[in-house]
């Protein structure tokens, strides 16, 4: 246990990929304010001068400035890429770099290098998903946060289901991507095609995209993400797409 522990740790001390991060968070969490601050100035316009400081008037407010939080497709599509980033980063830098050669010679079998890496490209990007979006939210409502879990109830639980489908379908494609490509420009490249291309033809029935829309809807009385449609998308297509990744990583050299 000790040796997949330093391993992890490694993977997780990575300046690039901390860096990475740290910019992700800094450029998602500006671009969310700036989302946030129009919403508000919206609804002062919209409501005049009458000013609730807490009520059903509030909680809607805050409710539906949370919910354009969430479905911010630039922020998304940002994130998208910054993930596409991190996998060739983790999986496909350190063979072009070389390191590989002295990771791969350290008593580590392949089957757990690649579920470190994995579990590391997974750490990251929950971090980089939620980290701006919680220290948003709560620097907004600081006033109100103990009401938080109450306004946010209703759909915060599908919202988070839907996020952690569409991080598990990008790691999956930066993974897949990174493993089979030449060198790391090129998996960045391919997965940018891949995640990128459904959006120019306005195909919204497959992810990204596919999840980005839904989020909005995370508040609607008779909206699920556990139907076969996002189930699909999110847990199987990722898990097909790992189970690729786990066969080229297993036969292929580190070179």
């Amino acid at each position: 246990m000790g040796r997949i522990h330093t391993l992890f740790k490694w993977e997780m001390n990575d300046l690039i990929k901390a860096i990475l991060l740290f910019l992700g968070v800094l450029m998602a969490g500006m671009a969310m304010k700036q989302s946030l601050m129009h919403v508000k100035s919206a609804m002062s316009i919209a409501s005049g001068t009458d000013v609730v400081l807490f009520g059903p008037s509030r909680s809607s407010g805050v409710s539906t400035s949370i919910l354009e939080l969430l479905s911010l497709d630039d922020v998304w599509m940002l994130l998208s890429f910054l993930l596409l980033l991190l996998g060739a980063l983790t999986f496909r830098y350190d063979r072009d770099s070389g390191v590989a050669r002295s990771v791969y010679s350290l008593p580590y079998s392949n089957d757990e290098i690649f579920g470190i890496k994995l579990l590391s490209s997974l750490v990251y990007g929950f971090l980089m998903f939620l980290l701006p979006f919680t220290y948003v939210v709560l620097t907004t409502y600081a006033s109100i946060v103990n009401y938080l879990p109450e306004i946010v109830a209703p759909f915060i639980g599908h919202a988070l289901t839907l996020t952690a489908f569409l991080l598990l379908y990008l790691i999956a494609v930066a993974t897949l991507v990174s493993l089979a490509s030449p060198n790391a420009f090129l998996a960045f490249m391919v997965g940018f095609a891949v995640i990128y291309t459904p959006r120019i033809l306005g195909n919204s029935r497959i992810p990204p995209q596919l999840f980005i829309d839904a989020i909005p809807r995370s508040g609607s009385t008779n909206f699920t993400p556990f139907t076969a449609q996002y189930l699909g998308w999110g847990i199987l297509v990722p898990l097909a797409l790992l189970a690729l990744s786990w066969v080229l990583i297993r036969r292929r050299d580190v070179v």
